[in-house]
């Protein structure tokens, strides 16, 4: 302490000495004081005060000047690191999940936006899980050899009652509701394939016998599921070749087969694409993933799935890739899609035929799905030639615009 004041008068003399008072100073401040009739003990009070003044200002100059160089590192920044704990998940806020790329186990919710909005710490002993489209819940290991088949509520924490999963589904799917999940479980002693469902507390339920079919298990696959009307979409494939041969609607509540259409020349269509309320199917042509030898559809055919009338009549080099929520948009790949290579893509207006949205690489798609309760989708697109985890996401809205995440992630959905 002794050296420190030591070092301060040194500084203080040392900086009176670079800056003399000006000439007369003394005579002029006593001239000044001397021409108010004021009490004595005022001269005195303003002299201390002058004096403690420029010690605090002396002393307040050595100091910045003394530690100046150590200011001059600069800051850490809140951008500088990725990793950030944005909170529990908003109630009622639908969200879009990404893995932490710095916490395995952690999940950064982001909302329609674009902007990050909640963190979901996830028991690391669980393992990997897939958001519900709404982000409200989460489905573990349905589908994977050794799952458990639990489902997450919004909090990254067990739904007592639900455990097992769906037994023996193959790519099981989330209904329109956000709640329950749907597949075709197959029994491969029987042949025998059953369209169920699982509600959060609830156990597995039968619903319908789908067929009996020797080339079981894995000729059935569920397309889509919906609670709100009521209708699941099954579609059967060729094993050998995985063109579709059928496709059922069911009536969920009561298993009754609503429709039933077989294809009489599947090797002409690709794949069938259902949207998620279960209304409209997409029937690729072939020629949409690059099938350009042989006999393809000469359309690719968007359907009701009431009546089948045609809603839409698309180029067969054309695939739908998925339905937004409300069914006026649709996702499509307006080059025949080749693995390996860019994916150029569109969004279109049913209503109107018109494309709101292009994009012609460098990724390939991976996914989408849409906003629940809105018509916008959310994409992800990967590097086409390199194995890697991480993609590149964007939500597309309505108007044509896109919003970029900030960085690329691996998705959990």
């Amino acid at each position: 302490m002794d050296e420190l004041r030591s070092e301060i008068r040194a500084a203080f003399e040392k900086e009176q000495a670079a800056h003399p008072p000006v000439a007369g100073l003394r005579h002029n401040v006593v001239e000044a004081v001397s021409a108010h009739r004021s009490p004595a003990r005022n001269f005195q009070w303003v002299a201390v005060a002058a004096a403690v003044l420029i010690a605090v200002l002396v002393v307040a100059g050595l100091m910045s000047t003394r530690f100046h160089p150590r200011a001059s590192v600069p800051a850490a920044t809140p951008n500088a690191s990725p990793l950030a704990d944005y909170g529990p998940p908003p109630a009622g806020v639908p969200l879009l999940y990404v893995n932490d790329p710095s916490h395995k186990s952690w999940l950064i919710g982001f909302d329609w936006t674009g902007q990050p909005r909640a963190t979901v710490k996830i028991d690391p002993s669980i393992g990997s899980v897939g958001m519900a489209p709404d982000g409200q819940s989460f489905a573990v290991g349905f589908g994977a050899k050794g799952g458990t088949g639990e489902i997450l509520d919004r909090l990254g924490q067990p739904v007592q009652g639900v455990g097992g999963g769906l037994p023996g589904s193959s790519l099981p799917i989330w209904a329109d509701d956000y709640q329950h999940m749907c597949g075709v479980s197959s029994d491969p002693s029987a042949l025998v394939s059953t369209l169920v469902t699982l509600a959060p507390g609830q156990a597995v339920k039968a619903v319908a016998i789908l067929g009996r079919d020797q080339s079981l298990p894995g000729s059935y696959r569920i397309a889509s599921c919906s609670f709100r009307n009521d209708e699941a979409i099954v579609v059967k494939t060729n094993t050998n070749t995985s063109w579709p041969d059928e496709l059922l609607a069911v009536r969920i509540s009561t298993g009754q087969v609503v429709s039933d259409n077989t294809y009489a020349t599947p090797e002409l269509l690709s794949n069938v694409v259902a949207s998620a309320d279960s209304t409209l199917i997409a029937e690729n042509s072939s020629k949409s993933v690059g099938q350009l030898q042989g006999q393809n559809a000469p359309s690719t055919i968007i359907r009701r799935v009431s009546d089948r009338s045609v809603v839409a009549t698309l180029d067969p080099g054309m695939g739908v890739l998925a339905f937004n929520a409300d069914d006026s948009l649709v996702l499509v790949s307006t080059t025949p899609w080749a693995g390996g290579q860019p994916t150029a893509m569109a969004i279109i207006d049913l209503r109107s035929g018109q494309s709101i949205w292009n994009y012609n690489g460098p990724g390939m798609f991976g996914n989408a799905i849409g906003q629940p309760g809105g018509r916008d989708f959310a994409i992800y697109v990967r590097k086409p030639t390199v194995e890697d985890p991480l993609t590149d996401l964007m939500i597309v809205h309505a108007d044509g615009t896109a919003t970029d995440f900030p960085r690329r992630y691996t998705p959990a959905w």
